[in-house]
C-alpha cells in the first residue's frame, strides 16, 4: 500500500526551487493570456454580461476550464522566478480534503466559516476590509474601524501601510517589520473603538 500525503507548503518550496524557470513577464504577458484564450475557445465560456454564472452547465464549464488551466499551467512563484506544478491526483486530493470548517475571532466575536455547495441557502461569511490596498498611516485606523463597525461585516481582511514613521516598508527591512507589527496593533485597536474586540482579522 502506497502512502500519500496531501501537498504542503514543504512540497511547494521544494518544486519551486525546481520548477520550470521563467520570466514574469513571460508568464503574466504570454502563458496565462493564451491558456486563457485557449480553454475559452475549447469551452465556449460566455458569461453574457453576467459577473458570476448561475447556468449550471457554464458554472460547470468554467470548472473544468480552471482546473485545466492549473493542471497545465501551474503557479508562477515570483520568489524563485519558477513554475510549480500539481498533477491531475494531487489537485483532486486538494478539492476533496478541504476544510469543511474553521472558526476567526473570539469571545462573542467569533465567527464560523463554513463549506457552502453552489445554490446553498446559508448566507456567504462576510469578510470587509481594503484587502491589501495600500492606506496612508492616518488614515489606517480610521479605515479599518469603519469596516469593523459595519454590523454586516464578520471579519477584516486589512491593509496594508503606505509607510510606517515616515518610510515605505521596504521588503527586508526593519521598517518591513515595524509595518507588519504596527498594523496588526492598529487593526486590533480599530475592532476595540467599534466595539468588536474580538474581531477576527
Amino acid at each position: 500500500m502506497t502512502y500519500s500525503r496531501s501537498l504542503d507548503v514543504y512540497e511547494f518550496y521544494e518544486r519551486a526551487k525546481t520548477g520550470e524557470k521563467m520570466s514574469q513577464d513571460d508568464w503574466d504577458l504570454m502563458v496565462i493570456p493564451s491558456k486563457t484564450a485557449e480553454l475559452k475557445q475549447k469551452y465556449g465560456l460566455d458569461f453574457k454580461g453576467e459577473f458570476v454564472p448561475t447556468d449550471m452547465d457554464m458554472a460547470e464549464k468554467l470548472f473544468k476550464a480552471g482546473f485545466e488551466m492549473l493542471l497545465e499551467a501551474g503557479v508562477f512563484c515570483t520568489d524563485t522566478s519558477r513554475v510549480v506544478k500539481y498533477t491531475e491526483a494531487e489537485i483532486l486530493d486538494s478539492l476533496n480534503n478541504v476544510q469543511r470548517e474553521f472558526t476567526l475571532g473570539t469571545g462573542r466575536d467569533q465567527s464560523f466559516i463554513r463549506k457552502r455547495k453552489v445554490g446553498d441557502k446559508k448566507k456567504p461569511h462576510v469578510q470587509g476590509g481594503p484587502t491589501g490596498a495600500p492606506v496612508s498611516e492616518n488614515m489606517f485606523m480610521p479605515v479599518h474601524m469603519s469596516y469593523a463597525l459595519e454590523k454586516e461585516v464578520q471579519t477584516i481582511v486589512n491593509g496594508v501601510m503606505a509607510s510606517v514613521r515616515g518610510h515605505g516598508p521596504v521588503p527586508g527591512s526593519p521598517y518591513e517589520v515595524l509595518a507588519a507589527k504596527t498594523e496588526g496593533r492598529l487593526i486590533k485597536q480599530a475592532c476595540a473603538l467599534a466595539g468588536r474586540p474580538g474581531m477576527g482579522i
